[in-house]
C-alpha cells in the first residue's frame, strides 16, 4: 500500500473532469456544474487545490459509451487503453496527492468506502492497476511529468455498446477543452462530435452554439 498519501501524482482527466471546476467537486465537495441531477460529491479528505494544471494529450482513443444518471442517463467518456497517437485525446492533467487521486477514484466509481491504491506498482511494465469490478476501475500510468507519475482512471475493459452523450456533459468537457487548450468553441464542439459514440449523432453545428452561447 502507498503510504505516503502527500505524494505528487499527476491526474490526467479525459471527460467532464477536463472542468477544472467539475474537477475541484471532488476535492471541495459540492454539486456538480452543468449536471442536471443535482448531484453531490462528498469531497476528499484533503481539499487543498491542485498544485499544478496543464493540457496533457493523451495517445489514446476518447470514446463515449454507458450511461450516466448525473449526464442525462447518456453516455459518457472513456480513454481507449490501446496505444493510438493517430487520434490521440485532449486531456488536463492536475498535480495532486496520493490521496486525493485516491479520493477521486472512489468518487468516480459511486463508493462510500476507501479503495487504497499502491501507485509504487505501476511502472513501465506493469503500467495499471486493475479493479475489474467497478465501471472505472482501471489507474493507468501515462508518462511523467517533471520526474513524476501521471495516471488516468478509466475502465478496465473496452465498453461493449457505444453511447451518445448529454449535451450537459459536452458543455462541461467543452468549456474544459476551451480553457485548458484554448479550443475556440467549434474547435471543441467538432473535436467531439468526432469521437466513437457520438459521430453521426451529435450536431457539431449546434453543439458548437451552445458551447459559444
Amino acid at each position: 500500500m502507498n503510504a505516503d498519501l502527500n505524494r505528487p501524482i499527476w491526474y490526467a482527466a479525459f471527460g467532464s473532469n477536463v472542468h477544472r471546476d467539475r474537477l475541484l467537486v471532488y476535492l471541495t465537495g459540492g454539486t456538480i456544474p452543468f449536471s442536471p441531477s443535482g448531484r453531490v460529491q462528498e469531497g476528499a479528505r484533503d481539499a487543498s487545490e491542485p498544485t499544478g494544471d496543464q493540457p496533457f494529450l493523451i495517445e489514446r482513443t476518447l470514446l463515449f459509451a454507458g450511461r450516466a444518471k448525473q449526464w442525462g442517463d447518456a453516455g459518457v467518456a472513456f480513454c481507449d487503453s490501446d496505444h493510438n497517437p493517430i487520434t490521440p485525446t485532449h486531456g488536463r492533467a492536475y498535480r495532486l496527492t496520493a490521496g486525493q487521486v485516491e479520493d477521486v477514484f472512489r468518487q468516480e466509481n459511486g463508493q462510500s468506502e476507501l479503495i487504497p491504491l499502491d501507485f509504487d506498482l505501476l511502472s513501465a511494465t506493469a503500467p495499471r492497476l486493475d479493479r475489474p469490478e467497478l465501471r472505472l476501475g482501471s489507474v493507468q500510468r501515462l508518462g511523467e511529468i517533471g520526474g513524476e507519475p501521471v495516471v488516468t482512471i478509466t475502465s478496465p475493459s473496452r465498453p461493449p455498446a457505444l453511447n451518445a452523450a448529454h449535451v450537459s456533459y459536452l458543455t462541461v468537457i467543452g468549456h474544459g477543452l476551451m480553457t485548458s487548450w484554448d479550443f475556440s468553441a467549434q474547435e471543441a464542439a467538432f473535436y467531439l462530435a468526432s469521437r466513437p459514440g457520438n459521430a453521426g449523432i451529435v450536431d457539431p453545428v449546434e453543439l458548437t452554439t451552445t458551447l459559444a452561447g
